[in-house]
C-alpha cells in the first residue's frame, strides 16, 4: 500500500472522519479565533517574512499553467507519452479541487480573519462574491495538497518527502494569519477525497495511473 492509499483508507474511514470533521467543527467553535488573535500578536509577516514566500507555493496559478504548458510541450515539441500522462494528471490534481474549492468559498461566504481584526466579523456569510469572504475552505492548501497528493500517487516511493512538507507549507495560512485553523483542516481533507476518487475513477478505467505511476 502506498502511502497516499494509506492514507486516503485511515481519514475515509467513517470513525476518522467524524473525528476530523468533529474536530473542525470544535476548532471553529473554540479554536480558530484564539489562534487567529494570538498569531495576529506575533506579526508573522514581518517578523518571519520567509513565510511569505513559502506561502506563495500554494498560488494555484503556477500550476494550472505551468503543467497545462507542460502536457502541450511533451505532446507536441518533445513527444514522450509517459511524461504527458503525468503532467495532465497533475494539472487535473490541481484544477479539480481547486474548481470545488471555488464553489465552497463563494457558497459558504465565511469571513477571514482579517475581516475579523477590522470589523469584527466572523462565521459564515453565505453566497459573497468577494474574497474577503472566501476563507473556507483554504485555495492555497487546496492547491498545495492537490499537488502533493498527485505526485504522491505517481512517485510513490517519496509519498511522504511530498505529503509532509506540503503540508508544513500550509501550516503558513494560519500562521500568517490569512485563514483559520478550520479552513486549512478542511481544505486538505477534501483536496485528499477529491484526489483520492480521481484516482479510484482513473484506476477503473484503466487509464493513465497505470502509464504513470513508478
Amino acid at each position: 500500500m502506498t502511502p497516499f492509499q494509506r492514507l486516503f483508507s485511515t481519514l475515509t474511514n467513517p470513525w476518522v472522519a467524524t473525528i476530523y470533521w468533529g474536530f473542525i467543527a470544535i476548532s471553529f467553535i473554540y479554536f480558530d479565533l484564539p489562534v487567529a488573535k494570538y498569531l495576529h500578536q506575533l506579526d508573522l509577516r514581518h517578523n518571519f517574512p520567509l513565510l511569505n514566500w513559502l506561502t506563495k507555493l500554494g498560488i494555484g496559478g503556477i500550476y494550472f499553467v505551468g503543467f497545462f504548458l507542460l502536457g502541450l510541450f511533451f505532446r507536441y515539441v518533445y513527444p514522450k507519452k509517459q511524461w504527458e500522462y503525468k503532467a495532465w494528471f497533475l494539472w487535473f490534481c490541481v484544477v479539480i479541487p481547486s474548481t470545488i474549492c471555488l464553489f465552497l468559498k463563494v457558497t459558504l461566504g465565511r469571513a477571514r480573519p482579517g475581516l475579523y481584526f477590522d470589523d469584527q466579523l466572523y462565521g459564515f456569510y453565505w453566497l459573497q462574491k468577494n474574497a474577503p469572504f472566501w476563507s473556507f475552505p483554504s485555495g492555497h492548501t487546496t492547491n498545495i495538497m492537490g499537488l502533493v497528493f498527485g505526485l504522491s500517487i505517481i512517485f510513490p516511493r517519496f509519498g511522504y518527502y511530498f505529503i509532509v512538507p506540503g503540508f508544513c507549507i500550509t501550516l503558513t495560512r494560519v500562521l500568517l494569519t490569512h485563514h483559520y485553523l478550520s479552513d486549512v483542516l478542511a481544505a486538505a481533507y477534501l483536496a485528499m477525497l477529491e484526489i483520492g476518487l480521481f484516482y479510484i475513477w482513473l484506476k477503473r478505467k484503466y487509464w493513465l495511473i497505470a502509464r504513470t505511476c513508478y
